[in-house]
């Protein structure tokens, strides 16, 4: 064999066999699995518009925060008026992604408490808590979300 085929070959099969090693060990799955990361959420809901039909109440609300619009929202209530409360379904739409959540507001105190139930986007998989009260406006909830997916 010539010394220029046998430096060839010897070169070819030292790229292929990085070249594969490279390939295995990209493709191989972490053995550690990665921490969920909780994440804070806080923001002023100003109610955009709502309309009340029976017991159900549809709202939208622009999500506000250091005066910024962050998201909005899009909110379907039930009422239980010997309870005093309303079990919402509300939905944040946010630049990544939206989020859903269930969450209860009590009617005397308007505080609220629920939890995420999932999204999309960046939100796919969330789980976590909703929290919140009054805000200082009428027609504004202060509301806090920590998720984590």
């Amino acid at each position: 064999m010539k010394r220029t085929t046998l430096l060839c070959t010897t070169a070819v099969a030292l790229v292929g066999s990085s070249l594969a090693a490279t390939v295995a060990a990209t493709a191989a799955p972490s053995a550690a699995p990665t921490a969920a990361r909780t994440h804070t959420l806080s923001f002023a809901a100003h109610t955009i518009t709502s309309k009340t039909s029976g017991s159900r109440l549809i709202e939208a609300d622009r999500l506000v925060r250091s005066g910024s619009t962050i998201g909005y929202s899009a909110n379907t209530c039930v009422f239980d008026f010997a309870a005093h409360t309303a079990r919402c379904t509300v939905t944040l739409a946010r630049p990544h992604g939206q989020l859903r959540t269930k969450a209860t507001v009590n009617a005397d105190t308007g505080a609220v408490s629920g939890r995420v139930v999932g999204g999309t986007g960046v939100y796919h998989g969330a789980t976590g808590t909703v929290t919140g009260g009054p805000g200082g406006k009428p027609d504004v909830t202060d509301i806090t979300v920590r998720w984590s997916r």
